[in-house]
């Protein structure tokens, strides 16, 4: 058996790394998108302002992260990734300490935008499945299933802490309290766990023990560029299949509570739904991503579609709570299925070798559709008086991502 067959006896160190990664993207969503209500009641206590200027908050720290996530891509891929998710831990924990700081909302909203958001691009889902479709080939769906797990697990894990934190100290003190242990544990798996590449520690992907100068480690693919991406078919006809039905899902979990509460039940109940909703999430990434090794991942799009109008359905129905919690449950699985399943279809499809560059280039679109969509839910529920009218919209929103996904190109058969 030749070395680059040969397969070491330890446990792969591409398993070290992702449970490195798995923390970053942990800390940049749980204290972030997850975290963010936290901070609504004080900010709207201290600066006299409404819910929806408050909430402005968390779509600046989405269109940061969308409108960074290009560079940031194609700096990974160009750069180190290791030395991108060292300054973004230090510059995401900086930018905690300045909204902290801030004397008013308009320095507020810029910390947020220019620091934070970036911060935690560089060491969140961006960097996390970059590193991941680099170290793993054979696994690679299991590993971005567990990868994709962080975010859920950030939320369970840190949003008690930032409560117990605001709580204790006060809101300002809870980000800089955040904001230090960010930068400590972050900054420290990135010095002494993430390794850009296997090769430079003489393995290949999935780790087997080869030559340093065997061309198999090295990263697959081409040297996309910014113009070719852009004239690409499956590029938009990926992005705008996840696109759309991340904003359908993103919407429809941000209207999960209201919904139910208008339709009689209450606080705890519709609490439990998201509960239910959460768990069914952390199994739906990684069954899809250990199925995205062996199913046609252009079906598992389709699956997670399939999941999402089956709950638009029910919800335009108005079930009965067991019902709903039902729905609610099977929804999470295709909630959690995406992000796996959108990163193995860009490694099949654009190879490991400019994977920031494709998935930091399709987060804008992902962005625009979601904001789009959650500010089109307000107002078509303000103006019908009811969440029927957007269920249904978002119908054909699911359609066209189903068309979106059978444009994709099928997969080459190997022999």
């Amino acid at each position: 058996m030749s070395n680059a067959q040969a397969s070491n006896p330890k446990l792969f160190y591409g398993w070290w790394l992702i449970a490195a990664v798995f923390v970053g993207e942990m800390f940049a969503i749980g204290s972030t998108t997850y975290a963010f209500g936290l901070f609504v009641k004080p900010l709207e206590l201290e600066f006299g302002i409404s819910r929806g200027d408050a909430n402005k908050g968390l779509a600046l720290f989405i269109i940061g992260m969308g409108l960074s996530a290009p560079l940031i891509g194609r700096l990974i891929d160009r750069r180190s990734a290791r030395r991108v998710m060292l300054f973004g831990a230090a510059w995401m924990a900086l930018g905690f300490v300045a909204v902290a700081l801030a004397p008013s909302l308009q320095w507020m909203a810029l910390a947020v935008l220019l620091m934070v958001a970036v911060g935690a691009t560089m060491i969140g889902p961006l960097t996390a499945n970059t590193l991941a479709s680099r170290w793993f080939d054979r696994r690679r769906g299991r590993a971005l299933g567990m990868v994709a797990v962080g975010t859920s697990v950030g939320g369970t894990l840190l949003v008690p802490l930032v409560a117990y934190n605001i709580e204790a100290f006060g809101w300002r003190q809870a980000l800089m309290i955040q904001g230090g242990i960010i930068f400590v544990i972050v900054a420290a798996l990135a010095i002494w766990v993430v390794r850009d590449r296997p090769q430079d520690m003489g393995l290949s992907a999935d780790g087997d023990v080869v030559d340093r100068t065997v061309s198999a480690a090295l990263p697959t693919g081409p040297a996309w560029t910014v113009g070719s991406l852009l004239k690409q078919r499956d590029f938009w006809c990926i992005g705008l299949s996840v696109g759309l039905t991340f904003a359908v899902t993103q919407s429809v979990l941000a209207s999960l509570v209201p919904y139910a509460a208008d339709a009689g039940i209450d606080a705890q109940r519709g609490a439990l739904l998201i509960s239910v909703l959460s768990v069914c999430s952390i199994l739906g990434k990684l069954l899809f991503g250990a199925l995205a090794e062996r199913v046609d991942k252009r079906w598992l799009l389709l699956a997670v579609v399939g999941f999402t109008v089956a709950q638009l359905c029910t919800l335009i129905v108005q079930p009965d709570f067991q019902l709903l919690l039902l729905i609610c449950g099977i929804a999470g699985f295709a909630i959690g299925g995406e992000l796996p399943v959108w990163a193995a279809i860009i490694a099949e499809r654009f190879g490991s070798r400019s994977f920031g560059t494709v998935m930091g280039l399709m987060n804008p679109i992902n962005m625009i559709c979601s904001l789009v969509a959650i500010s089109y839910v307000g107002v078509a529920y303000d103006s019908s008086g009811g969440y029927t009218l957007p269920f249904q919209v978002f119908l054909g929103v699911a359609a066209a991502s189903a068309v979106m996904t059978l444009l994709i190109t099928a997969p080459r058969k190997t022999a």
